[in-house]
């Protein structure tokens, strides 16, 4: 199975190299931008169809100037490169390193070593054991299926990032899969493809929910009272028995204490 993924994996890079061809000395800043990114994106370790993990804690970027006129609209595509890294990988459902760092910097001359044509280089920091070891400690969180269909009834994880949405993997009009943790089946259609998120939050050590931008929208119930998930990347903060729904389908939610909470 694992050998399959791979060669499918590498098949579609293949293609999608083919589809999209190298940089030309002529490419846009946007087009540069979007080169890095994908690059970045390739690093991503698989571990299991649902565990993906980011191996770097930093990554520092140089891009080459073509031209002085073009440094305005450079540093302009480049501008919060971190949090668009971060995006990018969070919609891949890859675990990203508590203290991430990415930097970038433009250079004026060819550096020494880099072949004709090369547009940009990146240095990647790796993450030690310890510290992800560190940051795999999370409280263990469990969901049980009170309404819609789902592949098991009740699901357990130990992991920072879980995803939730119709069917297991989704792919987006780029390319680009995501893989939800626990999937509703394909009837339950008032989830959508990609829905919402559960990610541990490290600085507050709690778990927050955050809706993707789904068509029937994210909501707890806690107490009797419901509150609205906003489509806003701090999410709501979830507690044990909270119940969360996805449109008219609901999860059950226990988050168990870590010893000395």
């Amino acid at each position: 199975m694992a050998g399959r993924l791979t060669n499918m994996k590498q098949r579609f890079r293949a293609m999608k190299d083919l589809l999209d061809p190298p940089l030309g000395p002529d490419a846009l800043p946007l087009e540069i931008r979007a080169a890095v990114l994908d690059a970045i994106e390739r690093k991503i370790t698989v571990r299991g169809i649902n565990d993906r993990v980011f191996p770097y804690r930093a990554i520092a970027v140089r891009v080459l100037l073509s031209a002085p006129a073009d440094k305005p609209a450079l540093e302009g595509s480049f501008h919060n490169f971190e949090a668009r890294v971060r995006t990018r990988l969070d919609e891949l459902g890859c675990e990203v390193p508590r203290a991430f760092a990415a930097s970038v910097s433009v250079v004026r001359k060819i550096p020494a070593g880099w072949p004709a044509g090369q547009l940009f280089a990146i240095e990647y920091v790796a993450r030690d054991e310890a510290e992800g070891s560190r940051e795999a400690s999370v409280p263990a969180l469990k969901m049980t299926i009170v309404k819609g269909a789902a592949a098991k009834k009740a699901y357990s994880f130990d992991r920072p990032i879980v995803r939730i949405g119709r069917t297991e993997e989704v792919r987006d009009t780029k390319g680009r899969t995501r893989w939800n943790q626990l999937a509703f089946d394909a009837q339950t259609s008032t989830v959508s493809r990609a829905h919402a998120t559960v990610r541990y939050d490290h600085a507050r050590d709690e778990y927050r929910v955050l809706d993707d931008g789904s068509a029937r929208g994210t909501a707890i119930v806690r107490d009797g009272a419901i509150i609205t998930v906003p489509r806003d990347p701090r999410g709501v903060r979830l507690q044990s028995d909270d119940e969360i729904r996805f449109g008219d389908a609901a999860v059950r939610v226990t988050i168990e204490l870590r010893q000395g909470r």
